[in-house]
C-alpha cells in the first residue's frame, strides 16, 4: 500500500467534515454522498476504513518438493501454502485429473496410499483477484511384487558370453539385486560382471560355469526381500579347440541425462574376448582417452558432479592385447541437464491501460532450452486460438488490445527433463471505475438459514468488495468475521443468520478510480419450530391418547397442524372418536388396535416447516397360546412335552406364562405360575406312572393374564412296577410249624398301577439257603399263613407288590420263629443204681439239643412197680 503523507489525509478529513455539516440540513441522499466521499477520498490517499486499499491476489509461501517417497498403507497429506486476500478457494488435481471442487480446504489426504496413487499432484488456489497453479509434485508409492514362478533355462557356447537377464519384479525403486550360483553369493570379478541394470555378465564361459543362477532382490524402502526362481545354465560345445575369440562388446554404453549437480553418473561397457586375460577396455571422451575415475576392470566410468563440461560423445574400445585381431568401439551420448532458471521474471503487480499493448516478461534458461507455458487464472493460454495474445522469442508474453477481462492472475511455467519453475504476477486493466451490475435485494429468511446479498461488479482494477452493516465492517478481502464470508463473485453469505442480523447491508466496490456502492434490506424471521414434540405413548385398549405438538414461531406467521398416521393424512372431521385442540395436541378416545402406528406432526408456515414423530402403543390382554400339544416324553420317565405356539401379546411383552394341569380328571390346579415367556415348550417331571394328565396354558403381560389355551388331549403315563414295599409288614408264630404274616399295600402314589397281588419270600434265617416264595394273586388279599414250617426255626420274611409291569420292591425283612414242639428224642445213656434201701440214683446224657425242639425246661422221670 503507497505511504500517505500526513498532509494529504488532513485534506481528505477536511472535505470530509465540510460536506458532513453541509448534510446536518439535507437528508439521507447527502449524507450517502458523504459516505461515498469518504471512501474515495480515503481511496486515493491510499488507506481505507479499516481495509487494504487493494486486495492481495494468491501467492505460495513455498513450493513443494519435486518428488516425494512413501510406503504403500501410510497416509499421505498433501498441503497446499498459498496466502492472500480472503476467501481463499482450494483444489486439487491428480496427473492433470480434477481430485476436488474448489473449497476452504487447503490440504488432501490419502488415509492409505497404494500403488495406484503414484503420479503428479498439484493444488490451483484462487480469490477474487484470480487463481494461481502450483508446482506439481511426484508421489511415488514404495511397494515390491513378486518374481515370476516359472524355472528358466539357458545356454552358451563355450568361451562365448553369457548373459544372464534378472527376473522381472514390479517394484519401486528398483530394488538391490543380489547374485546367487547354486547357494553362493557371485561377487564381480574379472570373469563376471554385474551391470547396472543387475544383468549378469559371465565372460569366456567355460564347463564349471553351468549351475542354477538366481538373485535376491531387496526394497531398501519398505524392506521387502524376494528371491526369484533359478535360471539353468548349460554350457555347450564343451571340450572343442580354444581358440582365440574376437573382442565383443557384450553390453555397450547407453545414452544417459543427468541433472547437473547430481552426485554422480556413471557410464558402462562389458566385452568378452579370448583369452580373456589379453582383453583391455579403454574409455575416450569426444576421441581423448579418459584415464580417471574407471573401476570395475574398466569396465565403468564414473564422473563425479557431472557440470555442464562433463557432456558429450563417450567411446569404449575393447583391444586384445598381443594379438592382430581388430579392436571394437561403442560410444553413446552423456547429456547433463541444467534445470530451468529465470533470468527475468514480471513484477508482482503490473498495470496497463485499456486498449494498451503490454509485454509481461518472462526469461528463462537451461539445458536443454526451457519450453515456456502460460497460464491465466490457472487456466493455459492456448496462443493459437487467442490473435491478442503473442509468445515472444525469449518467452514473455505480449498481449495487445487490452480489455477488463484482461485483469488476473497470470503465470510463466518453464518447464525441460530436467524440472519446472514458475512465476506469476497479477495484471490489472485500470481506468474503469467501479460498478455493481448485479447489487444485493432485500429478502427474508428464516433464522438458521443460508443468506446470500449479491454484489456483482465491474471495472478495472478489479474492484475490492467490502461489505458493512452501519458502520461496521463484515468481510472484505482482508476482513471476516464469524458466519460472514466474502464469496469469490463479490456477494456476501451469512451461514447461519440469527434474528439479530436484521437491518441494512452496504456492499462497496472500490478501485484506484472510485468507489460504488449499493444496499439491501435483510429482514430474518424466528424459525416455526415444534418445541413439544409428540412422545411414544403406550395405553391401554378402550383408554385415551393425547398426542401434543407445541409450536414456537415468528409473531407475524400464521402456522398450521397437519396430523398424519403412518404416512397418510388423520381425518380429524369425519372421525368423532379424534379431536385436535388449537395447540395442536391430537386426542384418541376409545383406543384400539387399529389405532396403532406412527403419528406426524406437520407444521406448515412461512417461517419454516417442522414436523416431530411419536409412535402410538394399544395394549390389551394378550390372546391364549396356540396349538397347546402334549407328548409322552421319549427321553426321560415320568415326563410329558409340552409345546405351543407363541401368541398374540396385546401389544405388550409377554411377563411370563401360566400351566395349569388336570390329574386323572381332577379339578385344574397351578402346575408351573412362571414360564419363561419366550419359551414354547416345556417339560412336565414328576408325575406319577398309570395316571392321565391333562394341560392348558396361559400367557401375561403388564396388562393382565389372557384366556386359557384349548385342553391338551389327555396323556397317560404307563404303569410301572410299585417304587414302594409293602406297609406294617409283620410276622408272628402261630404254631410249632407256622407263622402268620400281615401287611398293608404300597402308599398309593407309590403303587404305580393296579395292584394285581403279592410275593412273600422267605427262608431260615442266617442260613445259606434259597428263598422259597408265596404268591397272592388277590391284592385285596393282606395276610398270609406259612405252614409246614420247621419247628422252633428263625425265618426271614419280605413281601411285595405287584402290577402288571412287574414285580415292586421288596419290604425290611422280618424275622420270626416257629413255636416249640416236643423233644423228638429220649435222653441217652439212662442208669439207674440203688444207694440204699430206699434210694435209687438216676444219670442220663442230655439229647443233642437239635432235636429238643424249643427251650430244655427239665426232664421227668417216671417209675412204676415192675411187678
Amino acid at each position: 500500500m503507497p505511504q500517505q503523507t500526513p498532509g494529504s489525509l488532513h485534506q481528505v478529513l477536511h472535505q470530509v467534515v465540510h460536506t458532513c455539516c453541509s448534510c446536518l440540513h439535507q437528508g439521507k441522499a447527502c449524507a450517502k454522498r458523504a459516505r461515498a466521499l469518504w471512501v474515495t477520498g480515503l481511496v486515493q490517499a491510499g488507506v481505507k476504513a479499516g481495509f487494504p486499499n487493494d486486495d492481495v491476489s494468491p501467492y505460495f509461501k513455498t513450493e513443494p518438493v519435486r518428488s516425494q517417497v512413501h510406503l504403500e498403507g501410510n497416509r499421505l497429506v498433501l498441503t497446499c501454502m498459498a496466502e492472500g486476500s480472503w476467501p481463499l478457494e482450494f483444489k486439487w488435481l491428480h496427473n492433470g485429473r480434477e481430485l476436488t471442487k474448489f473449497s476452504l480446504e487447503y490440504r488432501y489426504m490419502i488415509t492409505s496410499l497404494d500403488r495406484t496413487h503414484a503420479g503428479f499432484y498439484r493444488c490451483i488456489v484462487r480469490n477474487r483477484m484470480g487463481a494461481l497453479l502450483q508446482r506439481q509434485t511426484e508421489v511415488q508409492v514404495a511397494y515390491m511384487g513378486s518374481f515370476e514362478d516359472s524355472e528358466e533355462r539357458q545356454s552358451v557356447s563355450h568361451g562365448e558370453a553369457a548373459v544372464i537377464r534378472a527376473p522381472h519384479i514390479a517394484s519401486f525403486p528398483q530394488p538391490q539385486v543380489t547374485w546367487f550360483r547354486d547357494g553362493r553369493k557371485i561377487p564381480p570379478s574379472s570373469r563376471i560382471a554385474i551391470t547396472l541394470d543387475n544383468t549378469l555378465v559371465i565372460l569366456s564361459t567355460v564347463a564349471p560355469d553351468a549351475g542354477r543362477y538366481y538373485v535376491q532382490a531387496v526394497n531398501d524402502k519398505n524392506g521387502d526381500n524376494k528371491t526369484s526362481q533359478p535360471i539353468a545354465l548349460t554350457v555347450e560345445n564343451v571340450g572343442g579347440p580354444a581358440d582365440p575369440i574376437a573382442p565383443t562388446i557384450i553390453i555397450p554404453p547407453r545414452n544417459t541425462s543427468v541433472v547437473a549437480g547430481t552426485s554422480e553418473v556413471t557410464m558402462e561397457c562389458v566385452a568378452n574376448a579370448r583369452p580373456l586375460i589379453k582383453l583391455h577396455i579403454v574409455w575416450k571422451k569426444d576421441g581423448a582417452v579418459v584415464s580417471g575415475s574407471i573401476s570395475d576392470y574398466n569396465r565403468r566410468l564414473t564422473i563425479l558432479n557431472p557440470a555442464l563440461s562433463d557432456s558429450g560423445y563417450y567411446e569404449c574400445e575393447a583391444v586384445l592385447r598381443s594379438s592382430s585381431v581388430p579392436s571394437v568401439s561403442r560410444g553413446a551420448y552423456l547429456s547433463v541437464l541444467e534445470p530451468p532458471q529465470f533470468v527475468k521474471e514480471p513484477e508482482k503487480h503490473v498495470t496497463a491501460e485499456m486498449e494498451t499493448v503490454v509485454v509481461i516478461p518472462c526469461q528463462a534458461r537451461g539445458v536443454p532450452p526451457p519450453a515456456m507455458a502460460w497460464y491465466k487464472d490457472a487456466a493455459p493460454i492456448h496462443l493459437e486460438k487467442l490473435s491478442r495474445f503473442r509468445l515472444q522469442p525469449d518467452g514473455s508474453l505480449q498481449i495487445s488490445g487490452l480489455v477488463p477481462d484482461d485483469t488476473g492472475m497470470f503465470q510463466c511455467f518453464a518447464h525441460n527433463d530436467a524440472g519446472e519453475v514458475q512465476t506469476s504476477t497479477y495484471l490489472a486493466v485500470t481506468s474503469i471505475a467501479p460498478n455493481i451490475t448485479r447489487g444485493p435485494q432485500d429478502s427474508t429468511v428464516i433464522d438458521g438459514m443460508s443468506a446470500i446479498l449479491t454484489c456483482e461488479t465491474s471495472g478495472a482494477p478489479r474492484p475490492a468488495i467490502t461489505w458493512q452493516k452501519g458502520e461496521r465492517i463484515l468481510a472484505s478481502g482482508s476482513v471476516q468475521l464469524p458466519r460472514f464470508t466474502l464469496l469469490e463473485s463479490g456477494s456476501l453469505l451469512i451461514s447461519p443468520t440469527h434474528i439479530a442480523d436484521v437491518g441494512s447491508y452496504t456492499c462497496l466496490a472500490t478501485n484506484s478510480r472510485g468507489v460504488d456502492e449499493a444496499s439491501a434490506d435483510l429482514v430474518v424471521w424466528a424459525r416455526t419450530r415444534i418445541t413439544t414434540p409428540p412422545q411414544d405413548q403406550s395405553v391401554i385398549k378402550g383408554t385415551k391418547a393425547s398426542l401434543s405438538c407445541g409450536v414456537t414461531h415468528d409473531p407475524s406467521v400464521t402456522i398450521r397442524h397437519i396430523w398424519e398416521k403412518d404416512g397418510v393424512p388423520v381425518s380429524v372431521d369425519s372421525v368423532p372418536r379424534v379431536r385436535l385442540d388449537g395447540d395442536g395436541t391430537l386426542h384418541i378416545s376409545q383406543t384400539w388396535s387399529g389405532d396403532i402406528g406412527t403419528y406426524t406432526c406437520k407444521v406448515v408456515s412461512v417461517g419454516g416447516n417442522d414436523s416431530r414423530s411419536a409412535h402410538l402403543r394399544v395394549r390389551q390382554l394378550p390372546h391364549a397360546p396356540e396349538s397347546p400339544v402334549a407328548l409322552l416324553s421319549p427321553l426321560e420317565k415320568r415326563a410329558i412335552n409340552l409345546t405351543w405356539a407363541k401368541p398374540f401379546d396385546g401389544n405388550s411383552p409377554l411377563l411370563h406364562y401360566v400351566l395349569e394341569v388336570s390329574e386323572n380328571n381332577a379339578p385344574w390346579t397351578i402346575l408351573l405360575p412362571s414360564v419363561d415367556p419366550e419359551a414354547t415348550s416345556v417339560v412336565v417331571r414328576g408325575l406319577v406312572p398309570a395316571r392321565s394328565y391333562q394341560f392348558r396354558l396361559c400367557a401375561v403381560n403388564d396388562v393382565g393374564k389372557g384366556q386359557f389355551s384349548k385342553d391338551t388331549e389327555r396323556v397317560s403315563l404307563p404303569e410301572e412296577p410299585p417304587s414302594a414295599p409293602p406297609q406294617n409288614v409283620i410276622a408272628s408264630g402261630r404254631t410249632n410249624q407256622s407263622i402268620m404274616i400281615q401287611w398293608q399295600p404300597p402308599p398309593e402314589s407309590h403303587q404305580n398301577g393296579l395292584l394285581k397281588g403279592y410275593i412273600i419270600r422267605y427262608c431260615l434265617a442266617g442260613l445259606p439257603v434259597g428263598y422259597q416264595f408265596k404268591n397272592i394273586t388277590n391284592a385285596d388279599v393282606n395276610n398270609l399263613l406259612l405252614e409246614d414250617l420247621i419247628i422252633w426255626t428263625n425265618y426271614e420274611i419280605e413281601v411285595a407288590a405287584y402290577n402288571s409291569a412287574g414285580l415292586g420292591v421288596y419290604s425290611m425283612k422280618v424275622t420270626e420263629w416257629t413255636l416249640q414242639g416236643v423233644p423228638t428224642v429220649p435222653p441217652g445213656n439212662v442208669q439207674a443204681e440203688a444207694t440204699n434201701s430206699t434210694t435209687i440214683r438216676f444219670s442220663w446224657n442230655p439229647p443233642s439239643p437239635q432235636f429238643i425242639n424249643g427251650i430244655n425246661q427239665g426232664y421227668k422221670a417216671i417209675l412204676h412197680n415192675a411187678n
